[in-house]
This record gives C-alpha cells, structure tokens and sequence, in this order.
C-alpha cells in the first residue's frame, strides 16, 4: 500500500482534549477520529488493527468451539424487564420509544436476547453444551465516556454464552474459555493479569477480570499486602474497627432547603461543605426478580448508608441478599421518600446497612425523604434512636487507600493500582435462564433451568491497552505482530532520486507477492517528516531505502523495539524480511502475569 493512496493522516501537534498515552497516539498516528463525545470513526489503519485483533479472537473462540452468530443490536424492553435490569441499569442504557410507542434498548450487552434464542431452539439436555459467540457494536450511555477508546458510549465487543445441562459441564467449559482468553491475549503480546472481580449487573457466581495495569486504567485494583492476590475495589474486605453503636440520643436536626440539588456533589457544594460530611442513602430491592413495584412492602427494601466521600459495593451488599438490586424512582418515591433526597431519618420501617465510617463522625447532612429538602445535625446517636432493631453496621463500601485488612499475618496494608480491564468471564449459573423460562428436558424427563456462562472481550480497549503498555508519546511500539497494522515500513528517503525509487517499488512488489502487507512511504516529503511518522506509527519491521546506502549496494533494516539499524544487501533484503516475518513470537516478549 502507498502511502500517497492510502488515507492516514498523521497530527504532529497533540490534540488538546487527548487524556491519555493511547487515546493522543491513535489520533495523532490517524487511527480515529472524534465524532462526539465517547463516539469514534476508525480510519483505515486503525480498522486494520481492530480487524487484526478480531482475527486473533475469532480463531481462538473456534478453536475452543464456540459457534459465532450476529444477533440484533435493538431490543425490545420486554426482553430487559423479564430479569429485572431495565430497571438495574437504567439509565446507562441508550432506550427509546418506536414509531409504535414501543420501548426498545440499544444492546448494551446481550444475555437477555441470547438467552430469548436458546429458550425457543433447545429443549433437551442432549442439545447441550453449546457455546455461542458475537462480536459487535455495543451501546452505552456513559454520564463521562473518556480516554478516548477505553471509555466510550459505543465499542465493539466480543461476548460469548455457553448454556450446560449441569454444574460440571458449565466449570469445564468456564476453564476452556480461560485458556482460550490467555491464549489471545498472549498472541497479543499483552502484559495481563487475572483478578478476581464482582459479576455486578450481570449476576451469577464466579467471575474473573483480565485487566492490564495503567495510569490510564478506570478500575481500580486492591492487593492484600505485597504479592498477595489481586481484587477489585468492590470486592476488597477492610478491617473493620469494632467501633461500637453510640447510646441512642434526641433526633434534634435541622430542615435545609436545597433546591434542585439532589447529587452528593451538589449538595455539598451547595452547603459549603466536604462531602464526608455526608450521608449516602441508596435504596435497594431485596430480590429484583420477584419484587413487585405495584405492591412495594418496607420488608422488601433496604437502603445502605455510606459516607458521602465512599461508593457503595454492591459485592458485598449481594453477599447479603443475592438477588438485590437498586430501586426504580419510582419504588423510592411510594415508599415514603423522594427519588435523589433519601435518608435514614422518617423512612419508616426499612432496614439499614450502615457502614461502619458513619460511626466515626460527628454531625452529618442527608437527604430528608423530600423533595429539594435535605437534613442538618444527623448524629451517630440520632441513627441509632430512629433506627433501633432494624439496622446492621458493616462493611458496605468500596475500598479506598488508608484502609487495612487483617491476614493470618496480622494487618497489611491495601495497595491499590489502576488498571485497564480487557476481558471479564462469569459463571451465571441460572441468572437468566429461571427468569426467563430457558429449560430443558433432563434424562428422567423433568424441566429443568440451563445453566450459563458469559465471557466478554473489549476489542477495542485491547488495542488502547496495547498502546499503553510500552508506547511512548514519541510512537507507538506495538507489543504483537498480530496486532500491528502492517508487516512492513518501507521508507524511501528521496523519491526524487531514479534508484530509490526503482528499488523501492522492485522490493515493495516482491515483499507483497509474498503475502506480507507493506506500507511504502512513497511521499514527496523530507526524510524527516516521514521517520518521524515512521516512529509514531511503530510498524515493527522498518526498510529505509536511501541514496547513499543504495550506492553501496545495501538497504538498512531496523526492528522494533531493538534500536540497531542493521544493514543487508540489495539482493539479500526481500528474504531476510521474510525470514523475520516467519517469527511468530511476541514483538516484545512481554512476560504474562497471571494471578
């Protein structure tokens, strides 16, 4: 491919509004460009490399013999309500109505439809295993999509469904799918770990994150002291302090008019003060799947309370009731609260898990259960007198830096890392499938649900992974050769110059007739410009055609990342390419981590 043919423009500035490593090189090297917030175009060579990583993921899933299928990106909201998370996820989904008045839902992920396909062809346990796979477009409606690719509104993915008759099949085929994604990632040259994660919103057992650790990652990591195992910040337990429950004092607060301020952030901007100075009331649904919001009873909700300044793990509050979930609007407001003003003080009859920091404070602001109207002056002992017998204190947040936690050691230190998350697998178990009515017939002839698994690969965060991993702001140094987007640099210094040009078109013609994709820089530009390009594109084999080095009857070769220039003969260049072309082995030899 000449480069005067092929669409790539390179930008020498970096874009203003870039945030990190990966999302300045993919738009400075012409890979994307920015359509709106969290919404890329991919130009021609950043479609190569996607298509390159699409390559590696699908031989890898046929191999582990998943079947691929495309199935619709809208869906009907029916579907979504069946398992409850319409409402779980609401407004992270992109929904709209239809022509017909009818809700439907971008596919923000895919267990719902799957499981819909599954419940009408199979019927029997002789049908099963069966593992089913996609890679599509996904659509979410994030409130702050940033770093460029890693976290946007719309991305490409890789999910894949396996449906089993029993629990062993469903482990066997969950271990497959494990080595199968080492597999890829190591094809890749991805430096990975694997942690132990939270299934969140998508329910079920076990689950495992392949994640790459980076400045630029959004998921923050927690190691159990130095060299003990990984886990998400979700799941990390704390040493809680045994702080125990004040005497029950005199509710004595103060109503505050705080119009149109409902978020922690505004509230406490509006207030003049820090929002650990806050209480956080989340309301949830004990049991999602059988509640139902046209009879809502306080036995079947319970809020947790955490500080302001802390999220609420939803880990470990399922640890608790499995099945939870958070509220709808409009559950919050027949329960005698307001949606965006919940508190624990007048919530009548409603369970509290309060996390153990709120002990520790003096005076606290919450939500009043009103519209635009907050409270001032909520004690410790004002929780205990409103909350006497239906309250538990716990650990129910996320983890944060500071926080310990006690080993057999005795109490380490919780580090934490920023990482990129690259693949999530889960055990669903029957998640789905008892909601939705998915059985078949076991051997004595009796129903029974499927039990599933899922496992999801972002294709588009392991090309910004890839990119993090050892790039630097000079260029990009792909880990991979399956992933970079050519084989070949052909560099003509001075096409002005007949022999240049002459042997740079003889070698580009031999070097494609071989199969080997090259990309000949045939531009009538300054060598500089086009090294420059060279080393912000990172194609890792470089050939620099050259008057003086042609004079001498050689061409230079330069493999990357090693910074010698090695310099062959004319007539020996086409086969030592090919000869280095033929390695398989990671560009890098990046060492995998797993844990």
């Amino acid at each position: 491919m000449k480069f005067t043919e092929y669409l790539l423009p390179t930008l020498k500035e970096i874009p203003q509004d870039a945030e990190c490593l990966s999302h300045r090189l993919m738009l400075r090297s012409g890979m994307i460009r920015k359509l709106a917030s969290g919404t890329y175009s991919y130009l021609p060579m950043g479609l190569k490399v996607l298509q390159k990583v699409e390559l590696v993921v699908r031989e890898e899933m046929n191999r582990a013999g998943a079947l691929e299928v495309l199935l619709p990106a809208i869906h009907p909201a029916d579907l979504w309500r069946e398992t409850g998370r319409w409402d779980i996820l609401g407004a992270d989904m992109v929904h709209f109505k239809d022509r017909h008045g009818r809700w439907n839902v971008l596919g923000p992920t895919h267990e719902e439809i799957i499981t819909d396909l599954i419940r009408r062809e199979i019927n029997s346990y002789r049908q099963l295993p069966l593992t089913l796979y996609q890679i599509q477009t996904k659509f979410r409606d994030e409130m702050r999509p940033r770093s460029g690719v890693i976290r946007s509104r719309e991305f490409i993915m890789k999910d894949a469904y396996s449906f089993h008759a029993d629990a062993e099949s469903l482990n066997r085929t969950y271990e497959g799918m494990k080595a199968a994604y080492c597999r890829i990632f190591e094809r890749l040259g991805l430096d990975y770990s694997i942690v132990e994660a939270d299934p969140g919103a998508m329910g079920g057992s076990g689950s495992q994150e392949f994640v790459v650790f980076s400045p630029a990652g959004e998921d923050w990591m927690v190691q159990c002291g130095s060299g003990g195992p990984v886990v998400s910040v979700e799941m990390a337990s704390r040493s809680l302090k045994n702080i125990q429950p004040p005497e029950a004092g005199p509710v004595q607060v103060k109503r505050i008019p705080t119009p149109g301020a409902s978020s922690i952030e505004a509230v406490s901007a509006f207030l003049k003060t820090e929002p650990s100075r806050m209480i956080k009331a989340i309301v949830y649904v004990k049991d999602a799947v059988r509640f139902s919001e046209s009879k809502p009873n306080p036995s079947d909700l319970f809020v947790v309370l955490v500080r302001g300044d802390h999220e609420v793990s939803e880990y470990k509050i399922r640890r608790l009731y499995p099945g939870a979930a958070m509220a709808t609007p409009e559950v919050i407001d027949g329960c005698g609260s307001a949606f965006g003003f919940t508190g624990p003080i007048g919530l009548p009859g409603i369970e509290c898990l309060i996390d153990e920091d709120i002990l520790e404070g003096n005076e606290f602001y919450t939500g009043a259960n009103e519209r635009d109207t907050h409270l001032g002056g909520v004690t410790p002992s004002a929780l205990m007198a409103e909350l006497a017998g239906r309250h538990k204190v716990g650990d129910y947040r996320h983890a944060v830096p500071g926080d310990r936690m006690r080993t057999s050691d005795g109490e380490v230190d919780l580090e934490f890392r920023t990482a990129i998350e690259l693949g999530h697998i889960f055990k669903l178990n029957l998640r789905y499938s008892e909601p939705m009515k998915a059985h078949v017939l076991d051997e004595s002839g009796k129903e029974r649900p499927i039990l599933m698994g899922c496992y999801g690969i972002g294709i588009n965060r392991l090309v910004a992974s890839a990119i993090e991993q050892a790039s630097t702001d000079k260029g990009i140094v792909w880990p991979s050769r399956a992933m970079a987007p050519f084989d070949i640099h052909l560099v003509s210094t001075s096409m002005a110059q007949e022999d240049v040009r002459a042997e740079s078109e003889r070698l580009h013609k031999a070097l494609v007739n071989h199969g080997l994709e090259v990309l000949w820089d045939d531009r009538d530009v300054t060598a500089g410009i086009k090294f420059n390009d060279a080393d912000l594109i990172g194609i890792p084999i470089r050939i620099i055609v050259g008057p003086k080095a042609l004079k001498a009857g050689e061409m230079e070769i330069k493999v990357y990342p090693e910074a010698e220039v090695k310099r062959v003969r004319v007539e020996a260049v086409a086969g030592e390419i090919i000869r280095l072309c033929s390695a398989e082995a990671p560009i890098g030899s990046a060492e995998t981590k797993t844990r």
